[in-house]
């Protein structure tokens, strides 16, 4: 009682505490800036004479494509760019602080029309994708949304679960299951780089962890694509994260300073050569110890987690606009111990003596250049580096406390690629995209098993290369109608296996806000590296490696969407297909294993490539825009989730949810002048995952942490619904020497007890075998600062 006393009293300290500073707070008006720029989307060239309007304000472009808005009064902004010729471009939710400059870079698309024809110039609302050639299942985010939704503790990862079709793995991690794939399926690309798993505590043979190794601070708009990717996308069958790093601002120096129970936070920003160049920087460090000593557990009561990381962009642009440089970066340190149960008369189970250790590390630097050719092409090349540590370890200790080692797990990981696009506007009906991704694959990877006897799991050193090819031609016959068709090659050198892949996607518009858009494209993923190495002992006593021929999982998906905008709200309907082969599943036929369900690690037996699955469902979401200070995003997901065992029987998939709703939602209130109080909540709901049954109480001899499960019935059985409220309440002040904040995210508010369907522990008193359950309440109080070297703010 006394620690649920106290986190309650949390919240009601917040409110008291938001409201006794406003009532201190002087009416006071301020105002800032906007620049920008604005181009043409396809050939990045600027457009010149553009207007860019705030209600009653409006600007237009000059010759380089720049504007400059200034005296704006702070607050939240609906923007609208216009050029003749061109479609409107959106944003319903820029926000002005005193401090800091907002930055903005339209990029237009022109809409070709002939003559005779009726005209639709169709608006580019906001959240359209920044990608020209995502036509289906995209949605472009900001920085501030990832910071605006309740519980996303400024991770992206976190942010989407609620977007159409994306649901959680785990309250405690960032995996997101999308249209009932598996995590590992998503691709996260940064700068235009496809990097390794970018977060802290990154799972092995996934795509998530706890959070992102880089900043909220570092985010310009990014891409999420949910399925139906364009042609320049590969090597992924679930989702895209496209993320940017934003440029410095380059005529004034500006800085951020975060601090909260997750950790300190600071970033600073501002010209390297005034008008020319800039830096951003950013640096993390946290603890979560001081959650730990609230009693609030985001993983575990036994577990200890640090980590801090530091991200960058370095910007420099030509005097005649037509090179653009950059280099950039990101790297994150991680560290988690798990202890026994304190005191030797606790132990009563297995698990109450088992400890672990979790370390990862990783890293990532590139070089970016964008080469303006004439009017209508340009080139742009990326090169980086990067590597990835991951050291996972179990032991067991005994009633002296003295440890035995149970599993050793380390695995190093690096990667070198070079991306080249070449872009060329051929007219204003027709352009042409083109580009290579080569990576060189460098690998050391070591997994030591010592129960029930010691196996050598993996132990392989060596690289390979990943070979990847895209062409798309995108046609726009008139005003209306947009069509693209691209194909996508990868070749995997490991062995010698690849995909071609053909890619369709076309959207018509009915009238300026009402279009259909169809997506089709065959897709697919290579396992992640240490699948195929793995070393399998055979009844003689020979180690062979069997799953070094597995070709890459196939996924064929055709996707509809419908898409209404009716004032300040849209509409949006999507059915989707997808049809998955070449799924590796156990080569005994009497096993139901199956890859497609697994949400981290590596296979440890032999895999034949002959599995299928499908996902069949419908998204519908109905979003309001930023508008009369409030907005909401509310999506629903039916669905159905079947994999195919070795012996042709249909199973359900462990990631079948058929049905799962999201509610996010804020309203902000004007305190006075300078001052918005907003609150905002995210609501989860879906059916309860599937499970396999247990088949005896007796503990698995491979892993006497698991339960033996009965595999001839798998994920059978349903757990009860899974229910997440969450709630953040934020106050936001701007005063002539900074601008702060402070904001309480709750995550399960009501501190609902939902089951982990991934993990179970024994109950040694009941002698069965029990579901562990999620976290509890988790309150997030955050306090940030903007601030500049030098003040320029006008009353």
């Amino acid at each position: 009682m006394k620690h649920s006393y106290l986190k309650f009293n949390l919240a009601g300290l917040l409110l008291y505490g938001l409201l006794l500073i406003n009532l201190q707070l002087m009416a006071q008006g301020h105002f800032q800036t906007i620049r920008g720029s604005v181009v043409d989307k396809i050939n990045k060239q600027p457009l010149i004479g553009a207007t860019v309007e705030l209600g009653t304000m409006a600007v237009v472009s000059e010759l380089d494509g720049q504007f400059l808005v200034e005296n704006i009064p702070v607050g939240r902004y609906k923007i609208v760019c216009r050029y003749l010729g061109y479609a409107t471009q959106i944003l319903d939710d820029v926000l002005v602080n005193s401090i800091k400059e907002v930055v903005l870079d339209f990029q237009l698309e022109e809409a070709p029309f002939q003559a005779g024809e009726v005209i639709i110039l169709a608006s580019k609302h906001p959240h359209e994708p920044l990608n020209a050639l995502s036509m289906v299942s995209t949605r472009a985010f900001s920085s501030e949304e990832t910071q605006r939704y309740p519980a996303s503790a400024n991770d992206p990862g976190r942010m989407a679960v609620g977007f159409p079709g994306v649901k959680p793995a785990r309250d405690n991690r960032n995996d997101l299951v999308i249209r009932g794939n598996p995590p590992f399926g998503l691709l996260w690309r940064v700068e235009g780089v496809d990097i390794p798993n970018p977060n802290h505590f990154a799972r092995i043979g996934s795509s998530g962890g706890g959070i992102t190794i880089f900043s909220v601070s570092m985010l310009d708009h990014s891409d999420f694509s949910s399925g139906g990717f364009a042609a320049n996308y590969g090597n992924a069958i679930s989702g895209v994260f496209d993320i940017n790093f934003r440029k410095g601002n380059m005529e004034n120096r500006e800085h951020t300073f975060r601090a909260g129970m997750l950790g300190l936070d600071f970033s600073t920003e501002g010209p390297i050569k005034k008008g020319s160049s800039s830096y951003l920087v950013n640096y993390r460090y946290s603890t979560l110890g001081i959650l730990d000593a609230l009693d609030i557990h985001l993983v575990d009561e036994r577990e200890s987690n640090t980590f801090q990381d530091l991200s960058f962009k370095t910007s420099f642009k030509s005097r005649n606009k037509k090179h653009n440089l950059s280099i950039w970066g990101m790297g994150g340190l991680s560290k988690e111990f798990e202890d026994v149960v304190s005191g030797i008369e606790n132990w009563k189970t297995y698990s109450d003596y088992y400890t672990r250790k979790f370390d990862t590390d990783m890293g990532v630097i590139g070089l970016n250049y964008q080469y303006l050719i004439d009017d209508k092409s340009y080139l742009k090349v990326s090169l980086a580096a990067m590597g990835q540590q991951t050291i996972w370890r179990n032991d067991t200790l005994n009633q002296n406390l003295i440890p035995t080692a149970v599993n050793d797990e380390i695995y190093n990981n690096e990667k070198l690629t070079l991306n080249s696009t070449y872009t060329r506007k051929l007219s204003s009906a027709l352009t042409l995209q083109s580009g290579v991704l080569a990576s060189q694959l460098i690998y050391n990877l070591k997994r030591i098993k010592y129960l029930p006897t010691t196996r050598q799991l993996l132990n392989e050193t060596g690289h390979s290369f990943l070979f990847q090819h895209f062409a798309n031609l995108g046609i726009n016959p008139n005003s209306r109608w947009t069509l693209n068709l691209g194909i996508h090659s990868i070749h995997f050198s490991l062995n010698n296996t690849g995909s071609i892949e053909p890619r369709l996607g076309t959207e018509y518009y009915f009238s300026e806000n009402c279009s259909i858009a169809l997506g089709y494209g065959k897709y697919s993923v290579f396992l992640p590296i240490g699948h195929y190495l793995a070393r399998i002992t055979t009844e003689l006593g020979v180690i062979e490696q069997p799953n070094l021929a597995l070709s890459p999982i196939i996924s064929h998906q055709l996707i509809a969407t419908l898409n209404y905008h009716f004032t300040n709200y849209k509409l949006k309907i999507e059915p989707y297909y997808q049809k998955l082969k070449n799924i590796p599943v156990d080569q005994d036929i009497r096993s139901t294993y199956s890859l497609i369900n697994e949400i981290d690690g590596y296979s440890t037996q032999a895999l034949t490539g002959k599995g299928s699955a499908t996902n069949i469902g419908v998204d519908l979401t109905l979003e309001k825009y930023f508008t009369n200070q409030g907005f909401f995003i509310f999506s629903t997901s039916l669905s159905d989730s079947k994999y195919t065992s070795l012996d042709g029987t249909s199973h359900n998939t462990r990631f079948n949810g058929n049905f799962f709703s999201s509610f996010m939602g804020a309203k902000e209130i004007n305190l006075n002048a300078h001052s918005i109080l907003q609150i905002g909540t995210r609501i989860l709901y879906g059916l309860g995952g599937y499970v396999s049954p247990i088949l005896s109480i007796d503990r698995n001899p491979s892993d006497p942490s698991l339960p033996l499960l009965d595999e001839s019935q798998p994920f059978t059985e349903r757990v009860k619904s899974y229910f997440r409220p969450d709630i953040r309440i934020s106050l936001r002040n701007d005063g002539s020497h900074s601008s702060w904040s402070l904001s309480l995210d709750i995550q399960n508010v009501a501190s609902i007890k939902n089951i982990d369907v991934i993990d179970r522990a024994f109950d040694p008193e009941r002698r069965k075998w029990g579901f562990r359950e999620q976290a509890g309440m988790v309150p997030i109080l955050s306090f940030q600062i903007d601030f500049r070297s030098s003040t320029k703010i006008r009353h």
